[in-house]
């Protein structure tokens, strides 16, 4: 009996031992567990740092190559502003000076008819130069959000006439100038002077790239709420290789390079058409002629 006390009393004093060994035990991997979540917190907010100062990096890197590419720009514009200046106003201004000096020297009544002539020449220039300051003037205002659309009603058939009579003023000699409206409502809304900046320029390029006597055709439509547009002309066409960069400032088609011309055209025209949140197209075939057409949303605001 009283060894089976014994065995007892061991037995529990060994069992209490072994459960402060696991108590000891548990508690230790607890602190450690604790430990560990306490580094893998550390871990992860230093991961997030890092993560943060990473895209932070990249960010930076691209703007930095934005800012580069910006200034690569500006630089080119600079540089192609001086070229265009050097070249394009050299013309009308030896125009201007010439026939100038020409005009003193005709002074009788017989001479009316050659100072008349001459005077047409030098307002002809004077037309050409400020062409070219209002297209850098609109891309100045376009960059820094001057213009913005601001539509008001009119009826689109007089206006389309009256655009073309402006164009034929200025194509050349022997160019016929035919207008269709094809389908829809005359009574419109949307900036018409945006559009007529548009139309203008189309219509100058069509006949700039056309030969005399040639027809070009302008078409209008109305449908479902949308403007649409079409310019076409028989002229000298856009090669092929110059297509996708038809609508870059300053380019001129290979083609084109002996017609005189800044390269801003199509340029400001994708731009307005931006501007009205619309869209161009154009297809083209080299001596057969082009067709641009563009489609614009009209407003439907109350006037």
């Amino acid at each position: 009996m009283n060894d089976t006390n014994t065995d007892l009393t061991g037995n529990t004093s060994h069992s209490a031992s072994l459960l402060r060994q696991l108590e000891q035990a548990n508690s230790e991997l607890t602190r450690k567990l604790a430990d560990c979540t306490t580094e893998l917190q550390q871990l992860r907010g230093a991961l997030r740092e890092s993560e943060r100062q990473s895209v932070q990096e990249r960010h930076n890197d691209a703007e930095r190559t934005r800012l580069l590419a910006r200034e690569r720009e500006l630089h080119d514009l600079k540089s192609n502003f001086v070229t265009l200046a050097s070249h394009e106003f050299r013309t009308p201004m030896m125009t201007i000076m010439s026939s100038a000096s020409l005009i003193g020297s005709y002074n009788s009544p017989a001479d009316e008819d050659k100072r008349e002539r001459h005077v047409l020449r030098i307002k002809s220039a004077i037309n050409s130069l400020t062409r070219i300051l209002n297209d850098f003037m609109a891309i100045s205002q376009m960059d820094q959000a001057i213009i913005s659309s601001h539509p008001y009603q009119f009826d689109l058939i007089d206006f389309c006439r009256d655009v073309i009579n402006d164009t034929v003023a200025v194509a050349r000699t022997g160019q016929r100038f035919s207008y269709t409206h094809t389908t829809g409502p005359s009574q419109i809304s949307i900036d018409g002077q945006l559009l007529k900046n548009i139309l203008l320029n189309l219509l100058t390029n069509a006949s700039k790239y056309s030969s005399d006597d040639m027809d070009i055709q302008l078409t209008s439509a109305v449908l479902d709420n949308q403007l649409i547009i079409a310019v076409q002309d028989h002229g000298i066409g856009i090669p092929d290789v110059d297509k996708d960069k038809l609508f870059t400032n300053f380019f001129r088609a290979r083609n084109a390079i002996h017609i005189q011309g800044t390269g801003l055209g199509l340029y400001l025209v994708k731009r307005y058409v931006d501007l009205l949140e619309g869209s161009i197209q154009f297809t083209s075939q080299q001596n057969e002629g082009t067709v641009f057409t563009v489609r614009l949303p009209l407003s439907t605001e109350a006037v």
